[in-house]
């Protein structure tokens, strides 16, 4: 906030002529698809909705649909450290990696530390 600038007018002009085109679009070919998909629908009441930014978004849904679909869970290990001072104050070390997904790796890494 401590170093705004004056807004792009040319970015904001095309932001703003992006968002009418999207419009215009959306709104012709909802109703052109609505009124040729009625009699497909067997008489359901709506509208067929269509818009320049669904179809990525659908997209992202299915992908992420099919990614939890699809996921296998795996056995995984891990190493928590904690040290206790002579004080006997804890520090709990934390590893960046976090899980190893063979075990016999994890146990010789455990040994070094």
């Amino acid at each position: 906030m401590e170093t705004l600038v004056r807004p792009d007018k040319a970015l904001a002009d095309a932001v703003r002529v992006r968002q009418e085109v999207d419009l215009r679009i959306g709104a012709s070919f909802t109703r052109f698809q609505t009124l040729l998909l009625r009699d497909a629908l067997s008489g359901k009441q709506g509208v067929i909705s269509y818009g320049p930014c669904q179809f990525p978004t659908l997209g992202f849904i299915v992908d992420r649909h099919q990614k939890i679909r699809d996921f296998k869970a795996e056995k995984f290990w891990s190493i928590e450290l904690l040290y206790k001072s002579p004080e006997n104050e804890s520090v709990k070390l934390n590893w960046d990696r976090g899980r190893v997904f063979d075990k016999l790796t994890c146990l010789i890494l455990m040994e070094k530390c």
